[in-house]
């Protein structure tokens, strides 16, 4: 699977790896872990030391999960590894945030992944900052896995918007030592800040505060809500029968009727 992933990678990405780097299989999770010390290993399959070269795959946790594939977590790794072309090359390093979102573009994303933490977010305007994960991603789990959706989300809308090449543009551009923002600015003709307002507003639900109501709740809450709701339009429809079984009756005994 390696040299054919790498090829794809390299092309997708306009870089190609330079030197000889390592893939390690670690057959139990704890040769993983003891490979790869200081590593949050909570939900992880891979490892990926971009200035070293190496690749540490966990392959007792991806044989236990049916879905999922070695060769999507293999290019999501091979991604780190290209994109720290960057920094051996440049001397430039690129957001987290940049980073990770390539690589899940770049690789694909595995079948079950559950995005409801991250649609909740977007409803409800609580996504993070892209400055506040240009270094690190949030420790909590949920919220881990949030930074990964919106990055990915980003980065799918830059190359939607600006085209594919914009990406490999910002990349081979910080390859020769051009700062990021400068590099970003020249590839998609806009500044972060000001395309991170337009990704925002492109995610924008049409309805926010319906949205929230459906991500905030599950799916027997929110029949529940409408089961509600449905009962309220129900009796104002019964009062409003009642009331004009009520004209009816004074129009047939003589009394005037209060148009209004």
């Amino acid at each position: 699977l390696l040299p054919r992933a790498q090829q794809e990678i390299e092309r997708k990405l306009g870089l190609a790896f330079r030197g000889q780097g390592s893939l390690v299989l670690c057959g139990s999770t704890v040769t993983f872990r003891r490979a790869t010390p200081g590593i949050d290993h909570r939900h992880t399959l891979g490892v990926a030391f971009p200035m070293e070269a190496a690749i540490y795959l966990n392959c007792e946790e991806i044989e236990k999960r049916p879905f999922e594939s070695v060769a999507v977590t293999l290019r999501h790794e091979l991604s780190h590894v290209v994109v720290g072309e960057v920094a051996r090359r440049g001397h430039r390093r690129v957001p987290l945030w940049f980073d990770e979102g390539v690589a899940v573009w770049t690789s694909g994303k595995l079948p079950f992944y559950d995005t409801s933490d991250y649609e909740r977010a977007v409803a409800g305007g609580t996504l993070f900052p892209l400055a506040d994960l240009a270094d690190r991603f949030p420790l909590d789990p949920r919220d881990k896995g949030i930074a990964y959706e919106q990055s990915e989300s980003f980065i799918r809308f830059l190359a939607k918007s600006r085209g594919e090449a914009a990406i490999p543009g910002i990349l081979q551009a910080a390859a020769r030592g051009v700062e990021f923002d400068a590099a970003f600015r020249q590839a998609a003709g806009a500044d972060l800040a000001a395309f991170e307002r337009e990704w925002l507003e492109s995610i924008r639900p049409a309805l926010p505060w319906l949205s929230w109501i459906f991500q905030a709740v599950s799916l027997f809450g929110a029949m529940s809500v409408l089961c509600l709701f449905s009962f309220w339009v129900y009796l104002r429809r019964r009062r409003k029968k009642y009331q004009e079984w009520e004209a009816e009756e004074r129009l047939s005994a003589g009394e005037s009727y209060p148009w209004q």
